[in-house]
């Protein structure tokens, strides 16, 4: 047998046939950037430009062979057009326009706050009818907006998606030097609302909308009428600091026949926490401490008010649907949502916006850029009086 197949092998006829390379072929995609690939073993060197189609101009060019890549640092969404050139010829000889219809698209929260989760959610949709893309979502709140958004697909954060087309990452983003990074992000988020954060990353118009909520269908527990406040936050600089100012309000809505109901994560009976209102309030339905988010938005749905300052909370009632006063003097009105009652001090003698003119150290819990350790330590809130809110109480409660 083996001097047959020796046989047999020498007589085969020996063929010839040249290597065929193969043609170079040109991948295109738009996750976290417009990326462009050459593979193939045609040895060529190719001239690529992205180019800003909304603005005709080149935003990126680089010079690279076969079986390389080239990318733009570019981050957010610019309608790209490639080009790819051949260096030796200068012929045209790949285009490729961005187009998203019915394309996959990821779009990733950075971002695990209840505020900015509600205050970029609704622009992923716009961006969704905008585009007619198949959206692909991570939210690290997804429950809160799955049987809301039926056209969307969600997934948890840190899921790996396949054979998308394009990817965009929202969020706050910082270089080292605590300055906007330009690459990230296209406006000085800091100056914009906080909706526009998601709408100028994702290519839409920006328009205030209220993010649609699945609040668990579960009855009132409350049967008499009342106002839920939630004077607690991430920051001190976020506190309304008026003295006895929050106990004030509760003492004016309890003598208007309005029951107070608590929320806040921050215990109730705390004295240091009980120290930043001005010491222990009085005259409250407590439903302080460690409570699932589920069940704060039932207990605010039923509220005939929501007061509140800063915080998720606040976005939370906004966009639930009940009737919010916002208070706060560390960020602009334009910062958080139009629609509400804004309790803000526009004496311009009074220093206000820090939010919005610095970076927040958040290690920092006395926060104050301009005047910590002075006597204007937190005047932006000290001189919100209660008759400003008391104000917009008697407007939303049509109190006489």
């Amino acid at each position: 047998m083996k001097e047959v197949l020796i046989t047999e092998y020498n007589n085969l006829e020996q063929l010839n046939i040249p290597y065929k390379k193969e043609e170079n072929k040109f991948y295109v995609n738009f996750i976290q950037g417009a990326k462009c690939e050459v593979i193939g073993d045609d040895e060529k060197r190719y001239i690529v430009k992205f180019i800003d189609q909304k603005h005709n101009k080149v935003i990126h060019e680089s010079e690279i062979n076969n079986n390389m890549w080239t990318k733009t640092n570019i981050q957010y969404f610019v309608n790209w057009k490639v080009e790819v050139t051949d260096k030796e010829t200068d012929e045209l000889v790949f285009e490729h326009k961005l187009d998203l219809t019915d394309k996959k698209v990821y779009i990733h929260f950075e971002s695990s706050a209840i505020g900015d989760t509600l205050a970029w959610f609704p622009q992923v949709e716009e961006f969704r009818k905008k585009y007619k893309s198949k959206v692909v979502v991570s939210t690290f709140h997804n429950y809160w907006f799955q049987n809301q958004y039926p056209e969307l697909e969600f997934v948890e954060p840190g899921t790996e998606v396949f054979n998308l087309y394009a990817m965009y990452c929202i969020g706050w983003f910082y270089n080292e030097d605590r300055t906007v990074n330009s690459s990230k992000s296209p406006i000085e988020f800091k100056k914009h609302p906080l909706g526009e954060t998601a709408s100028s990353m994702l290519g839409v118009s920006y328009k205030e909308i209220k993010a649609k909520v699945n609040v668990p269908d579960k009855v009132r527990q409350i049967d008499e009428k009342y106002v839920v406040i939630a004077p607690h936050a991430s920051s001190h600089a976020k506190y309304w600091m008026y003295p006895k100012g929050w106990q004030t309000i509760i003492d004016y809505l309890n003598e208007n026949g309005y029951k107070v109901l608590m929320l806040t994560h921050e215990r109730l009976g705390d004295e240091w926490h009980d120290s930043k209102l001005g010491g222990t309030l009085t005259g409250v339905i407590n439903k302080t401490g460690n409570y699932p988010i589920e069940d704060r938005m039932v207990d605010i749905k039923y509220a005939d008010a929501f007061i509140g300052v800063g915080s998720g909370l606040s976005w939370m009632s906004w966009s639930i649907g009940t009737p919010t006063i916002l208070i706060s003097g560390f960020s602009e009105p334009y910062t958080e949502f139009l629609d509400c009652e804004r309790i803000f001090n526009y004496d311009t003698n009074i220093c206000t916006g820090c939010f919005n003119k610095h970076w927040l150290n958040p290690g920092n819990w006395e926060w104050c850029p301009e005047h910590e350790n002075t006597p204007r330590h937190f005047e932006c809130t000290k001189t919100i009086k209660p008759e400003q809110v008391i104000k917009s109480i008697n407007k939303l409660l049509k109190i006489q």
